[in-house]
Parts: C-alpha cells; structure tokens; sequence
C-alpha cells in the first residue's frame, strides 16, 4: 500500500537521503541511504520505493528527472512511497568474533 509523507527543512539544509534507480537505470526509483538527524530521518527508509514525487508519477522519470523534481520542491517535499525491504547490507555488523571456515570437499 502506497503512503504519502511530507518532508519540511529549514532553507539550505539537506533532505537527507540518497536517491537510487530510475527509469535510465531500468529500476524503480528507491531510497538507498537516509542520514540521521536529517528531515528525511524517520520518515524514510532504505529500500522505500518512490512512486510519486509531488503530483508526478516516478515510475517514467530518469534519475536525473527525479533529482531534478526534489531539488525544485523548495522546503517542501512530498513523496509517494511503498514501504520496501531494505536491500542495504552496510549496516549490518557482526555481534561476536567472525571465523572463516571454508568449504571442504570430500
């Protein structure tokens, strides 16, 4: 189910997030990275698919087209977003001591 979230900021301050994919890249647009402490903070989430920026439809805009649209909303941004599955790895860190053992072939 898709959800509409309204980002503000203050003038000159960042969204916060990293845009990935696009119509150039044959992917949907997605967010890749949200910084914290940012408006984008909270309300996104990697791996959230972008179906709409304002009243546009994403899923026909190239990367740039999208950067473009987000960059020209002024201290107000609205998206359309489907919550996804994050498919960003970075975070994730071990919690003990990693072992290597490598495959045995009998």
């Amino acid at each position: 189910m898709a959800a509409m979230v309204e980002l503000r900021r203050n003038p000159g301050q960042p969204w916060g997030f990293r845009l990935q994919g696009g119509l150039d890249f044959g992917q949907q647009l997605t967010v890749k990275k949200v910084q914290p402490g940012t408006p984008s903070a909270g309300a996104l989430t990697p791996g959230d698919t972008i179906v709409g920026i304002g009243s546009t439809n994403a899923k026909s805009l190239t990367h740039m087209q999208a950067h473009q649209l987000i960059k020209s909303a002024g201290n107000v941004l609205q998206l359309t977003l489907l919550r996804g599955q994050s498919t960003d790895f970075s975070a994730i860190k071990p919690k003990g001591p990693v072992k290597f053992s490598p495959w045995r072939q009998n």
